[in-house]
């Protein structure tokens, strides 16, 4: 099989180190953990520690995974937010934390609130807006928009205390390892060698879910050195460049509202059967969109569950080019019978401005 056959658009990194100016801009003080939410766990265990917490208010649309890792360190109480709205401030007081999120890396609505503010931008955790967004900690997971097998950071928008560094565990360090040999066999594979995905996927999936232990490790050396190297601000142009592209080949598909977003491109469907039908055609033709994310309806108002049936997330990093991104427009097209080769676009494009709500 040649490396034509095997072009694809999504899923995981395979090991690539692109080299630029810049490397990745650490805010300092910073503290690196083996991903996003371990940052977060660290934060809430000190704030619990520290400051006397007693509540976490999370977004109703959010990941389910990353809170339940938080329900066996303090209640946990959702507030109606999400990424159409509505804006709604969360019940909490001096003695509690709030997480806000910048979805898909649009700049986040920050609450107007007494508790401590916490904002999560791991879709776009090197966005020109960071500076502006004074929020009490801010954290991100690294490896969903860089190619690195772990890492999540966090720091204080406003100067306070963060909890002390730890170092990598043992453990962490034996997922790492997993996800660098995935990484390391899939872009053989990507390069036509003689290996298969039944090599390296099963790998991938052990990996992260040493990703999602709740035991609170320090980041590995070799993401550590790699953050010094990567041209984040570059990659990061590349993406939006990507986003860019593909949005402007999807005008008019029916049934369709597209959004460009610094992350990659969102497509909101009329339905979720339509979703489906789409998502399962992409599949088919080696395309891989996220679904973020699978709300549980017991957690979340039914609006906010409605979008995440309705909604798909297409990658658009450093991986493809303009090229690759127009023949993902060309594959949605044919699955959305009527879709127009031209007019106006139903692309909304906006980033919404940082503010308080």
């Amino acid at each position: 099989m040649s490396r034509a056959d095997r072009w694809e658009v999504g899923s995981a990194f395979p090991l690539m180190l692109p080299t630029g100016a810049g490397g990745v801009h650490l805010p300092e003080p910073v503290r690196l953990f083996g991903s996003g939410r371990q940052a977060l766990r660290a934060l809430i265990e000190f704030g619990r520690r520290e400051h006397g917490w007693e509540t976490v208010h999370v977004p109703a649309y959010y990941s389910p995974s990353v809170v339940d890792g938080l329900l066996d360190l303090a209640p946990v109480r959702r507030y109606d937010t999400g990424p159409t709205g509505p804006h709604a401030r969360p019940d909490a007081g001096p003695a509690d934390a709030v997480i806000t999120v910048s979805y898909f890396g649009e700049p986040p609505v920050l609450p107007s609130t007494p508790a401590t503010l916490i904002v999560d931008v791991t879709h776009d955790p090197v966005a020109p807006w960071l500076d502006r967004a004074r929020a009490d900690y801010v954290f991100a997971s690294l490896h969903k928009t860089l190619p690195l097998p772990d890492g999540g950071m966090l720091w204080s928008g406003n100067g306070h205390p963060l909890p002390d560094p730890v170092p990598p565990t043992e453990a962490h360090l034996a997922a790492v390892s997993r996800i660098l040999g995935a990484m390391c066999l899939k872009a053989a594979y990507l390069a036509g060698a003689p290996v298969a995905k039944e090599q390296y996927l099963p790998l991938y999936a052990v990996g992260d879910t040493g990703l999602r232990s709740t035991a609170v490790s320090g980041i590995s050396e070799y993401s550590r050195e790699a953050l010094r190297i990567l041209p984040a601000e570059e990659l990061r142009r590349h993406r939006i460049a990507n986003a860019a592209e593909l949005a402007a080949g999807l005008s008019a598909l029916p049934g369709v509202v597209v959004h460009r977003r610094a992350f990659g491109v969102v497509l909101e469907f009329d339905s979720p059967e339509r979703r489906e039908a789409v998502r399962h055609g992409l599949v088919a033709r080696n395309i891989y969109p996220a679904v973020l994310w699978d709300l549980r309806p017991q957690e979340a108002a039914p609006h906010q569950v409605d979008f995440s049936r309705r909604m798909l997330h297409l990658h658009t990093d450093v991986r493809w080019s303009g090229e690759d991104m127009r023949q993902v427009a060309a594959v949605l097209r044919e699955l959305c019978p009527g879709a127009a080769t031209s007019g106006a676009a139903s692309v909304d494009d906006q980033l919404a401005p940082l503010g308080h709500g």
